[in-house]
């Protein structure tokens, strides 16, 4: 049945909402490997598309397989975004920064290529090291990171989002570069990439 006005929508969503709320939840987190945050995150996006095109979906009384299918789409994005940025983290923590490639991946081990379970073990201890050193980030090299490492901006821009001088942006992000490779390598120390 489709609600016709616009507080009918809203009173519809709201029990969508309700209905569907955990299990789409749980969905993500157990598409999204348990990363709770990132789940959570992830159900509040599917929602929020759900609401703008509450006006044109026709029948709410079949909602479920929709939300589900958006889910599992919306989660394999937010997936594969959290890949890219362990990537970068790898990239970052083991000097190659600039291309986006991470020296670890495809990596052999003993002349051979590593196993899924290797790949996704190390997926995991690059994904806990990068949770612990965004933990040991002063408010400043938080700001560092996002600017330079995950929005890419260019040194210039650096600067003058954070109102410094050119110099003191190289020496910042140079700093921040040194800072998270020494911590990789000792969180990562037990891990052959």
């Amino acid at each position: 049945m489709e609600p016709s006005t616009e507080t009918e929508q809203k009173s519809a969503f709201t029990g969508i909402v309700k209905r569907y709320y955990e299990k789409i939840l749980k969905f993500c987190a157990y598409t999204l490997g348990g990363n709770i945050s990132a789940a959570q995150d992830c159900t509040q996006d599917i929602f929020l598309i759900l609401y703008e095109n509450m006006p044109k979906l026709r029948d709410y009384d079949k909602i479920g397989g929709w939300l589900y299918k958006t889910a599992d789409h919306i989660s394999k994005q937010y997936a594969a975004s959290l890949r890219k940025e362990r990537t970068q983290w790898a990239a970052l923590a083991f000097g190659s920064v600039d291309d986006g490639e991470a020296p670890v991946a495809g990596i052999t081990v003993n002349n051979r290529t590593k196993t899924e379970e290797e790949r996704i073990a190390e997926e995991k201890a690059i994904a806990r090291a990068a949770t612990e050193i965004e933990k040991r980030l002063k408010p400043k090299d938080e700001q560092v990171l996002e600017l330079a490492f995950r929005q890419k901006y260019p040194l210039k821009e650096v600067a003058a989002r954070l109102g410094i001088s050119l110099s003191a942006a190289k020496s910042r992000v140079s700093r921040l570069r040194q800072k998270i490779s020494a911590l990789a390598r000792e969180l990562l120390a037990d891990y052959q990439f």
